[in-house]
């Protein structure tokens, strides 16, 4: 018979209290306050650029078209004008106090299933497009109109935990505008809908710009076709002499020579090939860290043929669509109803290069964080990611590239405080 004691007793029930407590939360469902809103501010150098992601029910031009209808979705062609009058007139944009009309480059759909929608799941079409409003002069000043808001009244959501619920204001905007890599915070809202960003003061600075990647040297080398043709001649001729006659054997060696010589820049075929010895350790380590870091930055392009043509800058040819997929879909957080993080900053925590054995390619361990921006209607919040991968580092049509990606750690990491 199974003797209980008190001692027994005891730590059996707090386990099997443990157990149903974690029984039970696994099976609740997460709340979590999604608008399924997401508008991307940033000024480049000639151009702004404001990226919408929009459920299309928030989007009257887009209203009619509902998840799963299996209707053929419009195209950019068709919706541009409608699109941009719409998105003109109800959110205008100001540069240096005149009115700059919406260029819409693209736009997409993405169909999406079990999405948090302000508290709620539900199944929903994502519309995806990207204006651009041209920049011919300085940028002093940008005055936002929005005009895209939710219902008057505050909606609450339970946390994850269930213990407590938290009301939420839809009709608060607190996002960013991005200029030249650094984020400007910009609060609008359904009262006070219009906001102006100002350009900071200059300040000079003596810092240098970031060294472009060299080029693999290449040894240049020539053929001299005419002194080739004088030494096959004198070969010729002088082992068709008689023997017995050495001075004039010799006398034609070292004529060939001597003419060879003379001759030997008047016809050359010029030849080159690559190099690669020109890097230690240290140096394809440091050459590493500047073609990784491209490789963040690529993702900073408007059109996916333009972050293609960016990652080709530094990756192999062969891993250009894997490292796009891969990069992507860290940057999508479908944990968080499929919200955008954006880049702020890559960190180097450790970055080592072992020369491959007969070979000029090197092997890459690389360890860093990813810190970054997730974008929600209402809020933003920082979001740091952190990364252990192995690479390879070769020659790819004589320029130094990453060939090779293997990650083998990724995990959440807590954000810098006041970065």
């Amino acid at each position: 018979m199974l003797n209980l004691t008190k001692k027994t007793i005891i730590p059996f029930v707090v386990l099997v209290f443990l157990f149903i407590s974690i029984f039970l939360t696994s099976k609740s469902p997460a709340h979590t306050f999604q608008t399924n809103l997401y508008p991307d501010i940033e000024l480049k150098k000639d151009h702004l650029v404001i990226e919408l992601w929009i459920a299309t029910f928030l989007f009257p031009p887009l209203e009619n078209i509902n998840y799963g209808d299996n209707n053929p979705r419009p195209t950019l062609d068709k919706s541009k004008e409608q699109i941009e009058s719409f998105f003109d007139s109800n959110c205008p944009v100001y540069i240096n106090g005149k009115k700059i009309p919406p260029n819409t480059q693209w736009l997409k759909f993405e169909e999406m299933e079990e999405v948090s929608h302000l508290g709620e799941n539900a199944d929903l079409t994502m519309a995806k497009m990207l204006f651009r409003y041209p920049v011919s002069e300085e940028v002093r000043n940008i005055k936002f109109g929005w005009g895209l808001w939710f219902t008057d009244q505050a909606i609450k959501v339970e946390t994850e935990d269930g213990e407590e619920t938290i009301s939420h204001d839809p009709n608060i905007l607190d996002m960013l505008i991005f200029v030249d890599g650094e984020a400007h915070p910009m609060y609008l809202t359904k009262e006070e809908p219009e906001f102006t960003w100002h350009a900071p003061a200059k300040i000079l600075t003596n810092n240098a710009e970031i060294a472009s990647i060299e080029p693999v040297k290449r040894i240049k080398a020539g053929i001299p076709i005419i002194s080739i043709c004088v030494l096959v001649i004198g070969f010729f001729l002088t082992i068709t002499r008689q023997r017995g006659k050495t001075f004039l054997r010799l006398s034609i060696i070292l004529s060939s020579f001597l003419i060879a010589f003379i001759l030997r820049n008047t016809v050359v075929i010029e030849t080159s090939k690559p190099f690669a010895q020109n890097l230690d350790a240290s140096s394809a380590a440091d050459l590493f860290t500047k073609l990784h870091r491209s490789i963040y930055r690529a993702f900073e392009s408007e059109s996916e043929d333009a972050i293609y043509n960016n990652l080709a800058k530094s990756v192999s040819q062969k891993l250009i669509g894997p490292l796009y997929e891969e990069v992507y879909q860290s940057l999508i957080l479908r944990d968080e109803g499929g919200a955008i993080s954006r880049i702020n900053r890559v960190d180097y925590i450790e970055v080592s290069a072992i020369a491959i054995e007969n070979s000029n390619d090197f092997k890459i361990s690389c360890k860093w964080q990813v810190h970054g921006n997730v974008r929600h209607w209402g809020h933003s919040h920082k979001r740091s990611n952190e990364y252990e991968a192995d690479y390879t580092l070769s020659v790819e049509n004589d320029l130094w590239k990453i060939a090779s990606s293997s990650v083998n750690l990724q995990k959440r990491v807590p954000s810098p405080n006041g970065k």
